[in-house]
């Protein structure tokens, strides 16, 4: 993981390589894309820097302006909220990143001089506040300092919010902002035109997600609170269970219940969120790789995919977290329970939004179900597969998992 990120144009690149050494002269690992090693496959080492990147700096000229690759990472950053500009040389500003403050390198030869930019860097890289213009040096004060600018939690950052009965809610994950190409290509074992036309989605800022399923133990303090209808189990146990037999309006309730409780706005997340959440940087139909086992996720293992071998058949749900967490640090988001997401069901993917939102105009009554469960085949379980229910109907094979803002520390 670097530092900083330089986001820059071809016909730039011995500027951007004198900046890289003045970074690495203040301390700080610097990616330069001329470093992507021999044998990877170039975008995604480009994808996996940004995202692990914690300031993304971008060099202005007329050349950066004219190249999608620089005003794709730009807005990347820039929805990160750890984009830092400069200008290079004497150009507009590019559409919609007028407002955030840049640096002016125009002329800059390499010398020790960095001016805000660097000075936004460093209090940025310190965790402290960075001020919104640049002010002018102020007199001398006895004054205590501002306190530094209260920031996300960090990305992976697990936490429990305290409900208003005394006991916990839901387990969560900080995951992080990012983007990714949704659905399935035709190419792709099991996969159907409703998860088709392929289209890139930009998760623009982070969110966090329930690492497992609503358990039992959740919903049922939900029920004994509100006076609700008990879900039944099946006989396959409560406790750390994930809740089956609730609608998607039963799941709608609870999010109601819980952000009362948490002070919080839980909801379900979109369809989008969900996918994005269960890949996890992935692009294989599993975040798992090409193909799954039994070992790895509860399904009907007398079914295979791929080349995997056949393996054992439950019949039931699984204890939440019974199987590895995927990169984001979220268990079962294959199989164990369908999990419902806010999105009327849609046919296909025409028109769908490309910033991660709930796709709520149009649509079909019923609500979509992601993951698969205990009772289907792994083909059902992969991260681009859909599956639309009545909103109003509850089955032993359904539950669903929260989503919120990330927290602030």
């Amino acid at each position: 993981m670097s530092d900083i990120f330089i986001c820059y144009a071809q016909e730039n690149r011995e500027v951007a390589l004198r900046l890289g050494e003045r970074l690495r002269a203040e301390g700080w690992s610097v990616f330069i894309d001329v470093q992507t090693r021999v044998g990877t496959r170039w975008h995604k080492e480009i994808e996996r820097e940004m995202f692990e990147a914690r300031a993304m700096v971008v060099l202005w000229s007329a050349a950066s302006r004219e190249s999608d690759f620089v005003l794709e990472e730009a807005e990347y950053g820039k929805g990160k909220e750890i984009l830092f500009p400069a200008f290079i040389e004497r150009v507009e500003f590019p559409y919609g990143l007028r407002l955030i403050q840049t640096a002016d390198l125009v002329g800059w030869s390499g010398g020790k001089h960095g001016g805000a930019l660097l000075e936004s860097l460093r209090r940025h890289l310190v965790d402290r506040a960075i001020e919104p213009t640049e002010m002018p040096p102020q007199a001398t004060s006895h004054a205590p300092p501002p306190k530094p600018a209260p920031r996300e939690a960090a990305l992976g950052t697990k936490f429990r919010d305290r409900l208003k009965d005394g006991s916990e809610g839901p387990l969560m994950v900080v995951v992080p902002a990012g983007r990714f190409v949704m659905g399935a290509p035709v190419t792709e074992e099991g996969s159907d035109n409703d998860e088709r036309p392929q289209h890139e989605v930009t998760i623009a800022r982070t969110f966090a997600m329930g690492i497992h399923t609503v358990t039992f133990a959740d919903y049922d303090r939900f029920v004994k609170a509100t006076g609700g209808r008990s879900p039944a189990d099946h006989g396959w146990g409560r406790g750390d269970r994930p809740a089956i037999d609730v609608s998607w309006d039963d799941a709608v309730a609870f999010c109601a219940w819980l952000s009362t409780q948490a002070g919080r706005a839980y909801r379900l997340p979109s369809e989008a969120e969900w996918e994005y959440a269960c890949r996890a940087g992935t692009t294989t139909p599993f975040h798992f790789g090409a193909t799954i086992t039994a070992d790895q996720a509860n399904f009907d293992g007398n079914y295979t995919y791929g080349q995997a071998p056949k393996g054992q058949y439950r019949e039931k749900t699984l204890p939440v977290g019974s199987f590895p967490a995927n990169a984001f640090g979220l268990h079962d988001m294959h199989g164990n329970v369908w999990e419902w997401c806010q999105d009327p069901w849609h046919d296909n993917y025409t028109g769908a939004p490309s910033d991660g939102s709930a796709w709520e105009s149009g649509g079909a009554a019923s609500r979509v179900l992601r993951g698969g469960s205990w009772y289907d085949d792994p083909h059902w379980c992969r991260a681009a597969n859909r599956y639309d229910y009545p909103s109003g109907d509850r089955v032993g094979y359904a539950g669903f998992r929260v989503c919120c803002g990330a927290p602030i520390e």
